[in-house]
């Protein structure tokens, strides 16, 4: 990369390493589009990498546009830097879907599939925005809903495990204990009094 005049000029040769190497530092600087997709891209856009041939570089977004490419919806080159995170995004979908299904048996490899990424890459990025795996996720949904129907309803802790999702009763005990620090039946029996108190 050189500067002449004041104005960035980068080879094609660097543009292209940018690419394979989904380098995150020459983002703003140029974009590619992919004449096979018709789609344009940031250099570092995670999408599978094209061959040589197919790609054109363009300036800005704009040009690529202009020449009837469109913007990729997995590095969304139209929005600007700033306003876009696209793995927190991920996330806030991935952990929509899960508020969505919470009581379901759960299969993150399937859902990996579904968005796009590896189910380590899942764990990590989750982690990385929530605090917490995705396993520790839905428990944490689970234990909550059990929480409120330990004391809104009149369902047995069984009942009340499997209605959550747990499959099993111990799996629920341990959960519970772990994250409320006490037993379901402890927890409804102190929340019980409270609530006869008020």
């Amino acid at each position: 990369m050189v500067i002449i005049q004041g104005n960035i000029v980068i080879s094609e040769d660097e543009k292209w390493n940018a690419v394979i190497s989904c380098n995150k530092y020459y983002d703003g600087l140029f974009y590619y589009a992919v004449k096979t997709t018709g789609i344009c891209c940031r250099p570092s856009c995670k999408a599978k990498t094209p061959l040589k041939e197919n790609i054109l570089f363009f300036n800005s977004v704009d040009d690529a546009m202009k020449e009837g490419f469109r913007p990729c919806k997995l590095c969304r080159p139209d929005i600007k830097e700033h306003n876009f995170e696209p793995n927190r995004e991920l996330i806030e979908k991935i952990k929509e879907k899960l508020i969505q299904n919470y009581n379901k048996p759960i299969n993150f490899r399937f859902i990996s599939k579904e968005f796009g990424i590896s189910t380590s890459h899942l764990t990590r990025l989750f982690k990385e925005y929530t605090g917490l795996t995705p396993n520790e996720y839905v428990s944490q949904l689970r234990i909550n809903k059990a929480m409120q129907l330990l004391i809104k309803s009149n369902d047995t802790i069984l009942e009340i495990a499997y209605d959550v999702g747990f499959k099993s009763l111990s799996n629920f005990y341990k959960c519970f204990k772990q994250n409320a620090g006490i037993s379901p039946k402890e927890y409804r029996k102190r929340n019980s009094i409270n609530e006869i108190k008020v």
